[in-house]
C-alpha cells in the first residue's frame, strides 16, 4: 500500500491539476492500494470570515488586474490539459476556506474524502461557488447523505476547530509552505502539481522495493 498525505487548500488552482494528475497516475496501478488523506493548508490564513472582492484580492497579490490575469492564463491552459475547464471569471469572492477544510475532516471520517474534494474544488472553479458559505457547504454534504441538523451542528461545535488548525501549524513547523505538498509513506516530500510521468515513476519505485 502506498499512503498518501496531500497538503492542499481548496481555493488553489494548482491543487486541482495536482489531484487530476495524480488520480490518472494511480489508474496505472489498479492492483495496488492507496490511502490518500487531504490535509488543511490555508493559502490565505487571515482572510476574513466572508471573504474578499476576488478582483480586490487579485490587485493585492499580484499587483494588478493584469499581472493576475497573466498567471490565470497559464493556469488555464494546463487546466486544459487535464480536462478541468476553470471558469475564473465566475469567481466573485475569494473565500476563507476553513470551513471547507473542516467538511473535509468530516468527509475523512466517512471515508469520501477524495470525492469531496473534487466536488469542493469544481463548486469553486467551475461554478464559481462561494465555498466559505456555510449553506454552499451544506449543499455539497447534503449531496454525500450527511444530514443537515447534523452538519450544523458539525460547524458550531468550536472542539473540532483546533485539531484542524494545529495540523496545519503542524505543517508549516515541518517547512511546508506551499501546495500542494504531497507526503509519500510518511517520508517522501513532493513540492508541487507533479507531472502524471513523474508520479508514476515514483509509486513504481516504491512499489518495487515491496514486491
Amino acid at each position: 500500500m502506498i499512503k498518501l498525505d496531500i497538503f492542499s487548500d481548496t481555493v488553489c488552482p494548482w491543487c486541482y491539476i495536482g489531484k487530476k494528475r495524480l488520480d490518472r497516475a494511480i489508474k496505472k496501478f489498479n492492483n495496488e492500494e492507496f490511502k490518500i488523506t487531504w490535509r488543511p493548508f490555508q493559502l490565505n490564513p487571515n482572510m476574513q470570515a466572508d471573504g474578499m472582492d476576488r478582483k480586490e484580492y487579485l490587485v493585492s497579490k499580484f499587483g494588478s488586474e493584469d499581472g493576475a490575469k497573466t498567471i490565470y492564463d497559464n493556469i488555464f491552459l494546463e487546466g486544459q490539459k487535464e480536462e478541468i475547464d476553470f471558469q475564473f471569471d465566475l469567481i466573485k469572492i475569494t473565500p476563507n476556506s476553513f470551513n471547507s477544510h473542516r467538511l473535509l475532516a468530516l468527509a475523512y471520517q466517512k471515508n469520501i474524502q477524495n470525492e469531496m474534494i473534487e466536488d469542493l474544488f469544481k463548486s469553486y472553479f467551475i461554478k464559481g461557488e462561494d465555498i466559505g458559505d456555510p449553506a454552499v457547504l451544506l449543499d455539497i454534504a447534503i449531496k454525500y447523505n450527511i444530514e443537515e441538523d447534523d452538519f450544523k451542528n458539525y460547524l458550531m461545535d468550536k472542539k473540532n476547530i483546533e485539531p484542524l488548525a494545529n495540523e496545519e501549524l503542524q505543517a508549516r513547523k515541518m517547512g511546508i509552505n506551499s501546495v500542494p505538498t504531497f507526503i509519500v509513506n510518511q517520508q517522501l516530500v513532493i513540492n508541487g502539481a507533479q507531472s502524471i510521468e513523474n508520479f508514476e515513476l515514483i509509486f513504481t519505485k516504491l512499489l518495487s522495493k515491496v514486491h
